[in-house]
This record gives structure tokens, C-alpha cells and sequence, in this order.
């Protein structure tokens, strides 16, 4: 069992360090950086991998643990907290990440409002281009 609560305890501490790096990103979109958005990407993968790969092993040690009920009444308090601060942890990570897919929606908004006006501009140019080609060669022919 002490094996098992290893495991936890490092699975919350990568919870916690999956935590940190979303505070940092939101920060710096707050700030309008976006630099950084293929980096945060890639530490959440790999974060995530390494959650997945605790997993694994939290149940691989669960199933060949010959614990009895009175050892896991000992340890009950202890996986709680572990659970309990968990759960904490997941909360304020969808918290952030709540609050990151709404700023990368209003970026997108803005980008597509953007693009709409530069190519409306684009066509306002070309139509201007070809009105006054229309008047040169008017012009000329005349």
C-alpha cells in the first residue's frame, strides 16, 4: 500500500505542476502573449502521458497488493486526503482551462473579424483598381 500512496502523491504533484504551467499560460494571454502556445501544448501532453503512466502502475500495485481490510482501514484517512486534494487540483485546472478556451475563442472571433475585413478592404482595392483601368482605357479610346 505505502507504494500506492507514492504513486498518488506523485500523480498530485504532477496535478499540481499541470496546474502551475495553465496559471502561467493564462497569465501571459492575459498579457496578450501567445508565443508560447505550442510549448504549453507540449508540457500538457507530456504531463499527461506521465499521469496516464501513474495510473498504470497505481493499478498494477493495486492488484498485486495483499492488503486486508483492517491494513486499508489504516491507510483509508491518508487516501482521502490524497483523493480530496486530487479533486482540488482538477477543479482549479478546469478552472483555468475554462478560462484559456475562452480567451482562445475570443482570439479566434477576432482573427476571423480580421481577416473579413481585410479581405473586404482587399475587394474594395481591386474594385477601385478595376474601375479606374475601365476610366483609363475610356479615357484612351476616347
Amino acid at each position: 500500500m505505502e507504494e500506492i500512496i507514492q504513486y498518488l502523491e506523485m500523480k498530485n504533484k504532477y496535478y499540481a505542476k499541470f496546474f502551475s504551467i495553465s496559471t502561467k499560460f493564462l497569465e501571459e494571454t492575459n498579457n496578450d502573449h501567445w508565443d508560447n502556445l505550442n510549448f504549453f501544448v507540449e508540457n500538457r501532453e507530456r504531463l499527461l502521458n506521465i499521469i496516464r503512466s501513474l495510473d498504470q502502475k497505481i493499478a498494477r500495485a493495486f492488484k498485486e497488493s495483499a492488503t486486508t481490510e483492517e491494513e486499508m482501514n489504516s491507510y483509508r484517512k491518508t487516501l482521502k486526503g490524497l483523493f480530496d486534494h486530487k479533486k482540488h487540483l482538477g477543479d482549479q485546472i478546469i478552472a483555468i482551462d475554462l478560462q484559456l478556451i475562452s480567451k482562445i475563442d475570443a482570439m479566434k472571433t477576432q482573427t476571423i473579424k480580421k481577416l473579413k475585413s481585410t479581405l473586404k478592404t482587399h475587394h474594395h482595392i481591386d474594385s477601385f483598381e478595376r474601375s479606374s483601368q475601365s476610366k483609363k482605357r475610356r479615357v484612351k479610346d476616347a
